[in-house]
Protein backbone atom coordinates (compact mmCIF):
# COMPACT_ATOMS: atom_id res chain seq x y z
CA UNK A 1 0.00 0.00 0.00
CA UNK A 2 1.13 3.53 -0.71
CA UNK A 3 -0.64 7.14 -0.86
CA UNK A 4 0.27 8.86 -3.78
CA UNK A 5 -0.07 13.23 -3.30
CA UNK A 6 -0.80 15.72 -2.48
CA UNK A 7 -1.52 16.97 -5.94
CA UNK A 8 -1.05 20.08 -7.10
CA UNK A 9 -4.50 20.07 -9.26
CA UNK A 10 -7.57 19.64 -6.95
CA UNK A 11 -9.24 17.61 -8.89
CA UNK A 12 -13.25 18.40 -10.11
CA UNK A 13 -14.55 16.65 -7.25
CA UNK A 14 -11.91 17.48 -5.02
CA UNK A 15 -9.66 14.43 -4.38
CA UNK A 16 -5.86 15.22 -4.02
CA UNK A 17 -4.47 11.97 -2.90
CA UNK A 18 -5.57 8.36 -4.02
CA UNK A 19 -4.57 5.07 -2.17
CA UNK A 20 -3.05 2.42 -4.10
CA UNK A 21 -3.53 -0.92 -3.26
CA UNK A 22 -1.12 -3.83 -4.76
CA UNK A 23 -2.03 -7.47 -4.44
CA UNK A 24 1.53 -9.17 -4.63
CA UNK A 25 -0.15 -12.62 -5.85
CA UNK A 26 -2.10 -11.20 -8.71
CA UNK A 27 -0.61 -7.84 -9.11
CA UNK A 28 -4.48 -6.64 -9.92
CA UNK A 29 -4.50 -2.84 -7.75
CA UNK A 30 -7.09 -0.98 -6.74
CA UNK A 31 -6.73 3.00 -6.53
CA UNK A 32 -8.98 4.80 -3.65
CA UNK A 33 -9.52 8.25 -4.32
CA UNK A 34 -9.35 10.67 -1.22
CA UNK A 35 -9.87 14.38 -0.08
CA UNK A 36 -7.26 14.02 2.73
CA UNK A 37 -4.88 11.24 3.98
CA UNK A 38 -6.91 11.13 7.37
CA UNK A 39 -9.41 9.07 5.32
CA UNK A 40 -6.46 6.11 4.84
CA UNK A 41 -7.47 4.23 8.03
CA UNK A 42 -10.96 4.17 7.21
CA UNK A 43 -10.20 2.70 3.90
CA UNK A 44 -7.35 0.55 5.19
CA UNK A 45 -10.12 -1.43 7.52
CA UNK A 46 -12.91 -1.31 5.02
CA UNK A 47 -10.50 -3.06 2.32
CA UNK A 48 -9.46 -5.76 4.55
CA UNK A 49 -13.48 -6.30 5.09
CA UNK A 50 -14.16 -6.58 1.61
CA UNK A 51 -11.47 -9.08 0.51
CA UNK A 52 -12.88 -11.07 3.25
CA UNK A 53 -16.34 -11.41 2.27
CA UNK A 54 -15.73 -11.41 -1.15
CA UNK A 55 -12.65 -13.89 -1.69
CA UNK A 56 -13.16 -15.86 1.15
CA UNK A 57 -9.41 -15.14 2.30
CA UNK A 58 -7.71 -13.26 5.07
CA UNK A 59 -4.87 -10.21 4.56
CA UNK A 60 -1.71 -12.04 5.94
CA UNK A 61 1.32 -9.04 5.28
CA UNK A 62 0.38 -5.23 4.53
CA UNK A 63 3.36 -3.57 3.10
CA UNK A 64 3.66 0.13 3.54
CA UNK A 65 6.17 3.22 4.60
CA UNK A 66 6.13 4.69 7.59
CA UNK A 67 3.81 6.84 7.28
CA UNK A 68 1.37 7.70 10.45
CA UNK A 69 -1.87 7.10 8.32
CA UNK A 70 -0.68 3.28 8.53
CA UNK A 71 -0.22 3.17 12.53
CA UNK A 72 -3.12 0.86 13.01
CA UNK A 73 -1.33 -1.48 15.50
CA UNK A 74 -3.88 -2.30 17.54
CA UNK A 75 -6.55 -3.18 14.37
CA UNK A 76 -3.64 -4.98 12.88
CA UNK A 77 -3.08 -7.07 15.78
CA UNK A 78 -6.70 -8.50 16.16
CA UNK A 79 -6.53 -9.65 12.57
CA UNK A 80 -3.28 -11.67 12.99
CA UNK A 81 -2.08 -9.02 10.41
CA UNK A 82 2.17 -8.49 9.89
CA UNK A 83 2.78 -4.89 9.26
CA UNK A 84 6.01 -4.34 7.05
CA UNK A 85 7.14 -1.32 7.05
CA UNK A 86 10.25 0.34 4.65
CA UNK A 87 13.26 2.24 6.66
CA UNK A 88 13.22 5.67 6.53
CA UNK A 89 13.99 6.68 2.71
CA UNK A 90 13.81 3.82 1.61
CA UNK A 91 11.16 3.55 -1.00
CA UNK A 92 12.68 0.28 -3.10
CA UNK A 93 11.65 -1.65 -0.30
CA UNK A 94 8.14 -1.08 -1.34
CA UNK A 95 8.45 -0.87 -4.69
CA UNK A 96 5.82 -2.82 -6.03
CA UNK A 97 3.56 -0.55 -5.19
CA UNK A 98 6.30 2.53 -6.05
CA UNK A 99 6.67 1.37 -9.69
CA UNK A 100 2.63 0.59 -9.91
CA UNK A 101 2.77 4.53 -9.12
CA UNK A 102 4.76 5.75 -11.81
CA UNK A 103 3.03 3.48 -14.58
CA UNK A 104 -0.31 4.65 -13.22
CA UNK A 105 0.74 8.19 -14.13
CA UNK A 106 2.91 7.65 -17.31
CA UNK A 107 -0.21 6.32 -19.08
CA UNK A 108 -2.79 9.14 -16.91
CA UNK A 109 -0.93 11.96 -18.81
CA UNK A 110 -1.22 9.96 -21.86
CA UNK A 111 -5.06 10.02 -21.76
CA UNK A 112 -5.15 13.47 -20.57
CA UNK A 113 -3.11 14.76 -23.62
CA UNK A 114 -4.83 12.33 -26.42
CA UNK A 115 -8.26 13.96 -25.04
CA UNK A 116 -6.99 17.14 -24.42
CA UNK A 117 -8.58 17.48 -21.47
CA UNK A 118 -7.47 19.92 -18.36
CA UNK A 119 -5.84 18.04 -15.40
CA UNK A 120 -8.74 19.03 -13.14
CA UNK A 121 -10.25 15.71 -14.82
CA UNK A 122 -7.29 13.81 -13.27
CA UNK A 123 -9.36 11.68 -10.96
CA UNK A 124 -11.56 10.34 -13.88
CA UNK A 125 -8.63 9.42 -15.98
CA UNK A 126 -6.99 7.40 -13.18
CA UNK A 127 -9.64 5.44 -12.09
CA UNK A 128 -9.86 4.20 -16.07
CA UNK A 129 -6.07 3.74 -16.44
CA UNK A 130 -6.29 1.55 -13.02
CA UNK A 131 -9.32 -0.97 -15.30
CA UNK A 132 -7.00 -0.41 -18.60
CA UNK A 133 -3.75 -1.95 -16.20
CA UNK A 134 -5.66 -4.69 -14.45
CA UNK A 135 -6.91 -6.29 -18.06
CA UNK A 136 -3.58 -6.10 -20.00
CA UNK A 137 -1.02 -8.97 -19.72
CA UNK A 138 1.91 -8.79 -17.83
CA UNK A 139 4.81 -11.14 -18.01
CA UNK A 140 5.32 -11.55 -14.66
CA UNK A 141 2.14 -13.64 -14.31
CA UNK A 142 3.80 -15.22 -17.68
CA UNK A 143 1.20 -12.95 -20.00
CA UNK A 144 -2.20 -13.35 -17.50
CA UNK A 145 -4.02 -10.35 -16.88
CA UNK A 146 -4.22 -9.43 -13.14
CA UNK A 147 -8.32 -9.42 -13.75
CA UNK A 148 -7.90 -13.23 -14.81
CA UNK A 149 -5.60 -14.24 -11.82
CA UNK A 150 -7.47 -12.69 -9.59
CA UNK A 151 -11.21 -13.68 -11.11
CA UNK A 152 -10.51 -16.35 -13.02
CA UNK A 153 -11.43 -15.44 -16.23
CA UNK A 154 -10.95 -12.47 -18.69
CA UNK A 155 -12.42 -9.14 -18.45
CA UNK A 156 -14.19 -8.55 -21.73
CA UNK A 157 -12.41 -5.97 -23.75
CA UNK A 158 -15.39 -5.21 -26.31
CA UNK A 159 -16.54 -3.45 -23.33
CA UNK A 160 -13.79 -0.19 -22.89
CA UNK A 161 -14.65 2.90 -24.83
CA UNK A 162 -11.07 5.80 -26.01
CA UNK A 163 -11.22 7.57 -22.85
CA UNK A 164 -12.32 11.36 -23.60
CA UNK A 165 -14.13 10.57 -26.81
CA UNK A 166 -17.39 12.51 -28.21
CA UNK A 167 -20.23 10.62 -27.12
CA UNK A 168 -23.91 10.85 -26.74
CA UNK A 169 -26.73 9.83 -24.49
CA UNK A 170 -29.67 9.54 -23.97
CA UNK A 171 -31.82 12.34 -22.60
CA UNK A 172 -34.46 11.66 -19.56
CA UNK A 173 -37.99 10.89 -20.69
CA UNK A 174 -39.51 13.16 -17.80
CA UNK A 175 -37.84 16.11 -18.48
CA UNK A 176 -38.13 16.36 -22.45
CA UNK A 177 -41.09 18.28 -24.22
CA UNK A 178 -42.19 16.19 -27.42
CA UNK A 179 -40.01 18.59 -29.70
CA UNK A 180 -36.59 18.43 -27.27
CA UNK A 181 -33.78 16.44 -28.26
CA UNK A 182 -33.60 13.05 -27.57
CA UNK A 183 -29.70 12.82 -27.11
CA UNK A 184 -27.14 15.11 -25.76
CA UNK A 185 -23.82 15.41 -26.18
CA UNK A 186 -20.81 14.09 -23.80
CA UNK A 187 -17.49 13.25 -23.19
CA UNK A 188 -16.64 10.26 -21.98
CA UNK A 189 -14.96 9.56 -18.68
CA UNK A 190 -14.96 6.43 -18.19
CA UNK A 191 -17.24 3.41 -16.14
CA UNK A 192 -19.07 3.87 -12.67
CA UNK A 193 -18.10 1.45 -10.44
CA UNK A 194 -20.83 -0.85 -9.65
CA UNK A 195 -22.78 0.17 -12.23
CA UNK A 196 -24.02 -0.57 -15.60
CA UNK A 197 -23.19 3.01 -16.61
CA UNK A 198 -20.94 5.33 -18.61
CA UNK A 199 -19.65 8.37 -16.97
CA UNK A 200 -20.37 11.02 -18.74
CA UNK A 201 -19.21 14.99 -19.22
CA UNK A 202 -22.84 16.45 -20.52
CA UNK A 203 -21.62 19.12 -22.72
CA UNK A 204 -24.80 21.08 -22.23
CA UNK A 205 -24.84 21.92 -18.87
CA UNK A 206 -21.50 20.98 -17.53
CA UNK A 207 -22.38 18.40 -15.36
CA UNK A 208 -21.58 14.63 -14.23
CA UNK A 209 -23.93 12.24 -15.67
CA UNK A 210 -24.16 8.47 -15.75
CA UNK A 211 -25.81 6.83 -18.49
CA UNK A 212 -26.35 3.63 -19.94
CA UNK A 213 -27.71 4.27 -23.63
CA UNK A 214 -24.47 5.55 -24.90
CA UNK A 215 -23.24 5.84 -28.90
CA UNK A 216 -19.68 6.43 -28.89
CA UNK A 217 -17.85 8.46 -31.82
CA UNK A 218 -14.07 7.36 -30.57
CA UNK A 219 -12.10 9.51 -33.14
CA UNK A 220 -13.26 12.34 -32.25
CA UNK A 221 -12.11 14.38 -29.35
CA UNK A 222 -14.27 17.36 -28.73
CA UNK A 223 -12.29 18.64 -25.54
CA UNK A 224 -10.91 22.14 -26.48
CA UNK A 225 -9.26 24.87 -24.39
CA UNK A 226 -10.95 28.27 -25.17
CA UNK A 227 -7.55 29.57 -25.27
CA UNK A 228 -4.36 27.99 -25.98
CA UNK A 229 -2.48 30.58 -23.92
CA UNK A 230 -4.10 29.85 -20.81
CA UNK A 231 -3.78 26.88 -19.30
CA UNK A 232 -5.57 27.27 -16.32
CA UNK A 233 -6.86 24.07 -15.15
CA UNK A 234 -10.16 25.47 -14.72
CA UNK A 235 -10.97 26.85 -17.75
CA UNK A 236 -13.65 25.19 -19.40
CA UNK A 237 -15.14 25.64 -23.15
CA UNK A 238 -17.31 23.11 -23.88
CA UNK A 239 -18.55 23.77 -27.67
CA UNK A 240 -21.78 21.26 -28.62
CA UNK A 241 -19.95 19.27 -31.89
Amino acid sequence: MDIWGPCSIISIHGFKYFLTIVDDFSRYTWVILMHTKSEVRTHVTSFISYVENHFQTTVKIIRSDNGAEFAMTNFFSSKGIIHQKTCIETPEQNGIVERKHQHILNVTRALLVQAILPPIFWHFVVLHVVLLINCIPTPLLKNMTPYERLYGTLYDISLLRIFGCLCYSNTIKSNRKKLDDRSVSGIFLGFQPHTKGNILLNLRNHRIEISRHTVFYENLFPYKMKDDNNKSPNNLSLPIP
